[in-house]
């Protein structure tokens, strides 16, 4: 979601000189900086994303009032200005010809977590001497978010079907299941791609779980920042050549989409 300038918006002189990235104004006098900071929350995915019973506020990280705001020189990492956007100035004098840093932040880092969500940004510039630069840039999630999704018809052939998710970031593995439906699970992610790793146990009619020899019932993917990855659950209901049924696992990252097909003897059910 773009955001325009947040303080004193009366100084209409500054706003007017640029509405693109990093753009740099001649003017007499001293060098500044002006922050011009937005939020982009979006996710995606090929389909649509479950209904939400969200732990988080996403209108508290649109909000970028709430957002931290440090400006650091490169060089050794010393911090000139920390502050909430809703208390910068909007022309902030810099030093011409120093590279710095400008980082926005709002929320917590986790490795996985339904309540715990960073989203932040950073652009690097300098000045060139009497200039004013406008440093227009994004704060994005940092991490990755699953879906579970179940067909309408899943409990007339099953309880439930668990699936362990684990990463790197990851300590120990984390389940989603049934009662999991419309939340959002939390992944931190790496820009280049996150594998996370996907365990699926059915359990039958009675809560059990159904345990077949040589059923595999793992598999791994990789997502980005931003990708909602949604799993879907749907049962097989064609009986299958040998008199087995089998569980449909879509997933979809939104870049690619496969299938976990689960094949289970009819026995379980009888």
């Amino acid at each position: 979601m773009k955001k325009t300038i947040y303080p004193i918006l009366a100084f209409s002189g500054l706003l007017a000189m640029s509405c693109s990235n990093d753009t740099e104004t001649g003017v007499a006098g001293d060098t500044r900086l002006v922050v011009d900071l937005g939020t982009d929350l979006s996710f995606s995915t090929s389909g649509e994303p479950a209904p939400a019973k969200r732990a988080i506020d996403e209108s508290a990280y649109t909000d970028i009032r709430n957002y931290t705001v440090t400006l650091t020189k490169t060089a050794n990492g010393e911090q000139v200005h920390t502050a909430l956007y809703s208390e910068w100035a909007l022309a902030y004098q810099v030093e011409p010809g120093i590279e710095y840093t400008l980082t926005a932040s709002y929320g917590e880092e986790a490795p996985a977590s339904y309540d715990n969500l960073l989203v932040s940004g950073s652009e690097t510039f300098s000045v060139q001497p009497g200039a004013t630069k406008v440093v227009d840039f994004q704060c994005k999630p940092k991490a990755a978010k699953v879906n579970v999704v179940y067909s309408s018809d899943f409990t007339d052939f099953y309880s439930d079907c668990e699936v362990s998710i684990q990463t790197k970031y990851m300590d120990e593995a984390m389940t989603m299941s049934m009662a999991n439906v419309g939340q959002d699970l939390y992944l931190k992610a790496d820009a280049e791609g996150e594998e996370v790793t996907l365990t699926f146990n059915v359990k039958d009619k009675n809560g059990d779980p159904i345990a077949v020899d040589g059923l595999t019932t793992t598999r791994t993917v990789t997502v980005t920042p931003q990708t909602l990855l949604k799993l879907t659950f749907k049962p097989d209901v064609t009986e299958i050549e040998g008199g087995k049924f089998g569980l449909d696992i879509t997933v979809d990252t939104g870049v690619t989409e496969e299938n976990v097909d689960i094949v289970i003897p009819n026995t379980v059910f009888e």
